[in-house]
């Protein structure tokens, strides 16, 4: 029995150490969507936060920290779990296109959309792909061109 509660204490204390504790002027980033609450025991809503805002901590309690959001200009009490002091990227919306996916390394860009941006891009400027033809020999011009030096 002694061991058990021994055991707990230390899981008790332990777990303490482990929680996410700020500093006073700390900057932190918000790690989940929620509210800011008017006081550490309220759940009256004063502000939304979203992920990725940038906060500075007035005060840190274990369950609630108070922190204060520069770009909204609003102060108030926020879940200490869901605030990081690791960078977060704002939610952003980024066009999707060959290039970027290809650009990212998360697939492979398909012949058919490489040809349609080819195909743009001569229509754009026709003038491009005569330069391109006379720079690039075709697979068949290199057997010619091999054929005549042996």
């Amino acid at each position: 029995m002694k061991k058990i509660a021994s055991l707990l204490l230390i899981a008790v204390l332990g777990a303490g150490l482990f929680a996410a504790s700020f500093k006073k002027g700390q900057t932190v980033y918000v790690s989940k969507d929620g509210k800011l609450t008017e006081t550490e025991k309220s759940s009256k809503s004063i502000g939304e936060v979203e992920k990725g805002d940038v906060a500075v901590v007035i005060e840190s309690k274990k369950k609630k920290t108070n922190i204060k959001i520069e770009s909204l200009g609003i102060s108030g009490w926020y879940d200490t779990k869901s605030l990081t002091k690791k960078k977060i990227a704002k939610n952003t919306s980024v066009d999707i296109n060959a290039d970027n996916i290809a650009l990212a390394g998360k697939g492979s860009v398909s012949a058919k959309a490489t040809k349609k941006i080819e195909l743009d891009a001569v229509a754009e400027n026709p003038q491009e792909e005569k330069k391109d033809e006379a720079a690039v020999p075709t697979a068949e011009n290199a057997a010619a061109e091999s054929a005549k030096t042996e």
